[in-house]
Formats: structure tokens, sequence, C-alpha cells
């Protein structure tokens, strides 16, 4: 009874201080449980639908490259006995504007993946090889509003294509998806003799390694990867996204620990005198602190429910409004339905305990160790907070941010530099003790030799010099969320500022197409004449055709980006951003011939194809083999993540036998205007009349906007931890106002005026808070200095320039200083009034 006595006491005292530790706790586990919510929500849809798409095949054959001939199904199909493969069948997919749609050939796919097979009714069997047949799981019918007997119109690469909805996918459960036969596919939706995978079923007892080897020793090009291989693919897509987010938002949970920490430790400063009192009168040490921990772990606890709740809550929102990727542009378009992991939840509610109980040991531990009557004495504050904030502590942690900021990744995860980041921390917030006593020491120094000094600036100097520790215990908190934020701001600043340097050097034609919109790359390889029509349309100076493709390099990786441009030996420079020299094929006097390539800095940390070696690239199709190649140097690349390698259009063209075209690239004349030129462009060539070209500027634009759309819960988290932080202000300042009432009481009645009371706490909160911003903003500047160059390099393989925005950091650092005092002033102005003075006071006596 006297343990729940005393442990509602310390709540009643300080209502507001414990409910803002409750919240940075609740913070913190709300992001992480938001974060981890919808990423497991996504990646579970994301899988549900690929295991739906794939049937139930133990394996897929690949070409690397993409789709290749049905005439390698025809010879896989003649050794499948001898590679140990029981059934086989091949699917060509085709996304559409309405509906991803799978062409299946229907007397294989039911031995391989019958989820997929179509069901007709009896006497409409002769439906299925219909030329406008297809088949609609139920949920496409939900989506589309249509049911067996309807007509629809499906839109592929500006073509319009009529089928009607002979009957349903029964198996395909929960997504929206169409089946139809694989030669009407190939027809209609365009792919003559083109499949894009054959799913497999292996002979019992054959594993995908086995057969992945025999079907490698065949030469054909084509690859055997597994389900398991695929997941990896997919969760691979954005790991390094997700595990960056939940490490912010458990730096964001452990901000909040500062938060407890002060507050315990003023609640064992309130109550210092009942608990040595409780220890004279036989209460053990052990229950002492007990008590001190269970009061942390109460409000953690109450925190991490209310966080749990928020984060559920926050997760919902999420999906619906940033989708399954949090902005990230990895599983776009995707709306998947919210999946709770009851267990996961568990762990955050005993993480957020954890982390309170942490918090709370240094506070417990001061005060049990000394005797009650030292207890009682003053600078009881300086004892329970001068052991955890010690200049030596952050010399051992500064070290140890030193040594661990230069340790590689860790399974390909900067886990090393983010523990460098929290030493780093946690070597600025020990340090803070040391600094404001020595700053405001040597400032008394200086203002020694003033003959007339305010009394608020002597009392607020005095006293942050003499209790250095106490006024830590009030700034931590501001100090980790300022560094936090700093560091975050500076980092998205230096990746704004050199993703618009990127795409200045990126974008320098003034119109960009892309032809996959309307297939125009089968047009421009049947018409030949388009080019010459195309260069005699008056106000076009020049321009580039390209080709982009995906090329799987690793089964368990996602593709990387093959881009076929011109590129003018001697002028690589000009056309692509390139880090570092340019190997010369000079180098290699017996492999003059190798073709010259370009790779994103992706490419090095993934696959090891540094500038200077000889390197493979997987066969193109089944008549054009793998081709050695020679890397002349690296390239920036903030577009594609996992990797991009750019070769000259016309060598591509000589190895892959490819001649379509992705897209074009125009430059105008001087003074031309863009929507005349493009009008006389689409009366000389018809077929561009309904293409889609974009100018520099709106392609600047959009990437600009989701590049912030990627950073939106990134900018959330530094709002949230500067609130918090000004909350923490004013419960801080509000409890220092009921510690010091005696002291407060005594300058009273020796004739302080109200006026001169409020100047002292606005000098002191001030000054503190002024070293405070100062010490944040140099902490959060070294801090930014790792996630730009060790975290951002290792998570998600690009560099970038350290840009600080100044004016940004001045405005901030000013409106926490006043927005501080003003909070000190405001929690500080009802505990002070003349009649708690003298209450105050009384007690003394």
């Amino acid at each position: 009874m006297l343990f729940y006595w005393l442990l509602s006491s310390a709540f009643r005292a300080q209502p507001g201080r414990w409910l803002i530790a409750a919240l940075a706790v609740a913070l913190g586990i709300a992001l992480a449980v938001a974060i981890h919510t919808v990423n497991r929500s996504a990646l579970s849809e994301f899988s549900r639908a690929l295991d739906l798409v794939n049937g139930q095949a133990s394996a897929q054959i690949i070409m690397p490259t993409g789709e290749f001939s049905d005439q390698l199904y025809d010879q896989i199909v003649t050794y499948q006995t001898e590679l140990g493969i029981r059934a086989i069948s091949p699917v060509l997919e085709r996304n559409t504007a309405q509906i991803r749609v799978l062409g299946i050939d229907i007397f294989q796919a039911g031995r391989v993946s019958p989820s997929l097979m179509p069901f007709v009714s009896e006497n409409q069997q002769q439906q299925l090889f219909s030329e406008d047949a297809i088949f609609l799981s139920a949920a496409a019918m939900q989506k589309l509003q249509l049911s067996v007997g309807d007509l629809i119109t499906l839109d592929y690469e500006g073509k319009a294509v009529r089928f009607k909805v002979a009957g349903t996918v029964p198996g395909a459960i929960g997504q929206a998806i169409a089946v139809m036969d694989l030669g009407t596919l190939q027809w209609r939706l365009g792919g003559l003799g083109k499949i894009s995978r054959i799913d497999v079923q292996l002979q019992d007892g054959k594993g995908v390694e086995e057969v992945a080897n025999a079907l490698q020793k065949l030469n054909l090009g084509v690859r055997l990867i597994s389900s398991q291989e695929r997941d990896r693919r997919v969760s691979n897509l954005s790991r390094a996204y997700r595990v960056n987010l939940n490490v912010l938002a458990l730096v964001a949970l452990f901000t909040g620990a500062f938060l407890v920490f002060t507050t315990i430790s003023f609640s064992v400063l309130r109550q210092q005198s009942q608990l040595a009192l409780l220890s004279i009168l036989g209460a053990s040490s052990q229950w002492i602190f007990s008590l001190v921990l269970a009061q942390a772990a109460g409000i953690s606890a109450l925190g991490g429910l209310f966080g749990i709740g928020l984060g559920l809550t926050v997760a919902f929102v999420l999906l619906n409004v940033l989708g399954g990727d949090l902005g990230g542009g990895y599983f776009s378009g995707t709306v998947p339905p919210i999946e709770i992991d009851p267990l996961a939840l568990f762990g955050f509610w005993i993480l957020a305990i954890a982390v309170g109980l942490l918090a709370a040991y240094f506070p417990a531990k001061a005060a049990t160790s000394r005797r009650p009557t030292e207890q009682l004495r003053a600078g009881s504050a300086e004892r329970v907070l001068r052991p955890v904030m010690h200049h030596r502590i952050a010399i051992i942690l500064s070290l140890a941010s030193f040594v661990l900021a230069f340790m590689p990744a860790i399974n390909e995860l900067p886990l090393a530099a983010y523990a460098s980041i929290a030493c780093l921390l946690f070597a600025g917030l020990a340090l803070i003790p040391w600094l404001v006593q020595y700053c405001f020491l040597s400032l008394v120094n200086s203002l020694s030799r003033w003959q007339k000094q305010p009394s608020s600036l002597i009392f607020a100097i005095w006293r942050l010099a003499h209790a250095p520790a106490n006024a830590a215990g009030l700034i931590a908190g501001v100090v980790a969320a300022l560094a936090l934020t700093v560091a975050m701001v500076v980092m998205v600043a230096s990746f704004r500022d050199s993703m618009t340097q990127w795409l200045d050097q990126v974008l320098p034609a003034d119109l960009y197409a892309n032809f996959k919109q309307l297939n125009l790359g089968d047009e421009f390889l049947k018409n030949p004449n388009y080019l010459a029509s195309l260069e005699k349309v008056p106000g076009i100076e020049r321009y580039e055709l390209n080709v982009q493709r995906k090329v799987l390099f690793q089964s368990d990786r996602p593709e990387v980006t093959l881009i076929a441009r011109p590129i003018q030996q001697g002028r690589e420079a000009q056309t692509l951003p390139l880090i570092g020299p340019i190997y010369p094929l000079s180098a290699l006097s017996d492999q003059s011939s190798l073709p010259m390539v370009y790779v994103s800095e992706a490419m090095v940390d993934f696959y090891d194809w540094r500038p200077g070696t000889i390197q493979t690239l997987p066969a193109f199709n089944e008549r054009h083999g793998s081709q050695k190649v020679w890397v002349a140097g690296i390239f920036r690349d903030y577009g594609r993540q996992h990797g991009a390698l750019v070769i000259d259009l016309g060598i591509y063209q000589l190895m892959s036998g490819d001649q379509q075209y992705s897209g074009i690239a125009i430059w105008l004349v001087n003074q031309a205007d863009p929507a005349a030129v493009l009008n006389t462009l689409r009366t000389a060539i018809p077929q561009f009349r309904d293409q889609e070209f974009m100018n520099r500027s709106d392609l600047r634009a959009l990437s600009l906007r989701i590049f912030d759309r990627s950073f939106a819960l990134t900018y959330a988290l530094e709002i949230a931890a500067l609130l918090v932080a000004l909350f923490a202000v004013a419960t801080g300042f509000a409890g220092q106002a009921l510690l010091r009432q005696k002291e407060y009481a005594l300058v009273y009645y020796l004739g302080q005026s109200t006026t001169q009371r409020m100047a002292w706490i606005s000098t002191e909160s001030g000054l503190l808070l002024g070293l405070a911003v100062i010490w944040g903003t140099l902490l959060g500047l070294l801090m930014s200095q790792i996630l730009i160059h060790r975290i951002n390099p290792q998570s998600f393989h690009w560099t970038m320039d350290t840009s600080v925005p100044y004016f940004a950091l001045i405005v901030l650092m000013l409106a926490l200083i006043s927005s501080g005092i003003a909070a000190a002033l405001l929690a500080s102005k009802h505990n002070l009034n003349p009649a708690n003075l003298i209450t105050a006071l009384r007690e003394e006596w």
C-alpha cells in the first residue's frame, strides 16, 4: 500500500512532466510500430501476389535480360527428364492500364500452377480458346465492376484491345488478375514468339541447386530461380529503406529515454526527504531502488501502450496515404490491408519498459548510494546526475564513435555507422555538465571585471556554473532532439542539392519521351524513314534515341538497369555525371575490341564491377551469348538504387541484335517554342500524335516532388522530436521551480520583485538554451557527416556532397531559444507566485 501511495504521489506532484515523458516514449514506439506494421503489410501483400501469380511452381526459368523466345521452351522440354523437371508451363505477362494479364498454356498450367486455371461452365468449354476470351479473378471482377459475359477494353502501349469475360479464375483468391490462353495473349497484346518465364515442378528428390547446375550446362542463357530467392529479391528491394526508417524510430525512442531519465531524476530529488525518512525507518536500499524503477516502468509501460495504439492508427493512415512503400517508391500503386503482428507489438511494449528501466537505473542507484542524512543536504541533484554525465565517459564514447564510423557495413546494412551516431550522441550528452561548468565559470570570471551587473544575470550565471549536472538534466532532451534534427536537415539538404545538380547534368535535352507508352520502338524499327522525318522538323536541333532494359545479375537481388545511349569517346564527362577518372582501353593492348561500359556506384558495391576490370554481361537472348566488357568508369545515379550501367547505343545494338528503342531526347534550337515544335512533329509523324512528351523543367520538378515525398516521414519525425523537446523544456523548468521554491522564496523576502525574478528565470533559461542549441547544432553537424559519408553510401550505394542550410539552421536555433524561454516562463509562473513562496519558506522553519 505504501509502495502504491508513493508511486501515485510522485505522479500527482508533477503530472505534466510524467505525461510528457510518457508521450516521448509513446512517440518512439508509435513510429517503430507504424513503420514495422506498414512494411510487414506491404511485403506480405506483395509476396501473396507473387505466390498467386506464380501458382504452385517449385521454381521458375527466366532470362536475366527479360522476355525470351518460346523456341527455348521447346529446347528445355526436350531435356526435361534429364534436367530433373517433372512438369513445365510457359507464361507471358502483360501489365495493362486496367489489370495484370497472364498468358498460360492451359494444358500445362494445370500440372504446374493449378491456381491460375480458368473456370467455365461445361457448355462453354469452347470459350477457353476463343480469340477474345479473358478470365478474371473475383477481386478483378469487383475492381472492374464486371461479370461473366461483359466486354472489357484493355489499354496496352497505346492500343485498345477488346475482350469478353468468358469465365473466372477461382484459385486467384484476393488478387486482381486476368488469365487467357498464351497464344491469344501473344497475338492480341504483342509478344508473338515471346514468353516471360517458364514455371516448373521438379521431380521428387531433385533440389533447385542441382537442377539449376544442370540447366546452366546447356548454355541456353537462362537461369533457374527458386521461390526463396524470389522472396529475398522482393525483400532486398526496400530492405535498406525499411531498416533506416526503423532505426530513426528507435532514435526517437531513445531520445524519449532522456526525458524519462530527467523526469525520474527530478522525481527522486522531490522525494529525497521522504526516501531518506523511509530509509531511517527501516526501508531497505533494494526496496527504494525498486520504487524508483517502478516509477519508470509504470510510465514507460503506459507510454508503450499508448504508442502501440497510436502506431497502428498511423500505420493505417500511412498505408492509405503513402502506400505500402512509405513514399519510397518500391511498391508503387499498392494499398495492402493492414497486417498486425501481436508478437512484435508485445516486443515493442517490452522494449518501451526496458528503455524506461535503463533510463531510471542511474537515478535509482544514486538514490540508494548515500546515507539518509547525506540525501537531505544541498547539491543532491548533482549527485544524481553527475555519475551519468561525466567527461571521461564522453571521451570513451567519442573514441568508440570514431572507430565504429570507419567500420564496413554488416550484412549490407550500416549498423556500425548507426552505433557510431549513438555513441557520438551519448558522448555529447555526457559532456554537457563539463561544458556548462566551463562556459559559465569562464563567463563569471569575464563579468567580474564589470562594476555594474544586473542581479538576474549574476544569479543565473552563478547558478549554472555551480550546478552543471542539474542544468544538464534540463537540456539533455533538447540537445538530443536538436542534434537529430540538425543531422537530418543537413543530410536531406545535401541530398537534395546533390540530386538537383545531378538532374541538371542527366537532363540536358529540352524534351523527353518514353516509347513504352505507345510501343513506338517497334514503329521506328518497321519504318526507318521516321528518323529522317524527325530531322526535318523545324525547331529541332538534334535528338538521341536510347534503350533501357532490366538485367538480372543475381537471383536474390533486384534487377539492374542497362542504359544504351550515344556516347562520344572523349566526351564522356559531358554525357555522364562521372565520379573519378576514366580508365581507357589502352591499358589492355590485347583486348582493344572490348566494349566499354560505365557503372553506377551500386554496381561496385553489389557486384564488384570496379573501373579498370573486365566483367561479363549476361546473354541478351538465345542467339547472343554472354559478353565480356571493360568497366571504364563510375557515374553517380540517384534514380536506380540497385545498380545501373551505361553502354554506347551502337555497341549495344551490335552485341544484342536489339534494334528497338525505349525513348528519345530532343534538343531544340534557341528560342524555339516547345509546344509549336511538338505540334509540327505530330503533324509530320502521325504516330507521335498520342505520345506524351515532358520538358526538362517538368521532369526536374517531378523528381524533386518524389524526393520530398520519400522524406515525408523523416520531416514528421524531426517536427515531433522538436515538439517533445519544447515540452521537455517547459516541464523541466516547472520541476525546477518546485525544487527551488525555497531558494526563490529567500531572495523574494530579501527584496527581489516579481519582475526581477522573471528576468532571472528568462536569463537563466536563455543562457542555458543558447548553449544547448549551439552544442546540439555542433553535434548534429558531426552526426550529419556520418549520415552523408557512411550511412547513405552503405544503405543506398550512392554518395553526395555536404551542403549546410545555414539560414534554416539559424532560424531553427532562434525559434527554439525563444519558444523555450517562453515555455520556461509560463511553466514557472504558477509555482513562483508569492503565496506558494511563503508556504515553501514556512516549511523550512
